[in-house]
């Protein structure tokens, strides 16, 4: 399971409320999204999908659904 920066740079994006189940991604989204819009550049952006992929990669098996919410954005 891994995010493009592209599907990422939509979910930063993304205005409503995230339909996400775990709290931990949540709020490292939420921290996330603060950092992108305060500095939104390539390098910022690839960051921030670098960090959520390795949250993906090690919670695979409870963010499954997580997931794909996201990338079905």
């Amino acid at each position: 399971m891994k995010l493009s920066d592209a599907q990422m740079k939509k979910l930063l994006e993304y205005s409503g409320p995230p339909q996400l189940k775990q709290l931990a991604l949540n709020m490292a989204l939420t921290r996330l999204k603060k950092r992108y819009k305060e500095d939104p550049t390539p390098v910022v952006l690839s960051k921030c999908t670098l960090e959520l992929n390795g949250i993906f990669e090690k919670f695979a098996a409870i963010m499954k659904a997580d997931y794909d919410w996201i990338i079905s954005l």
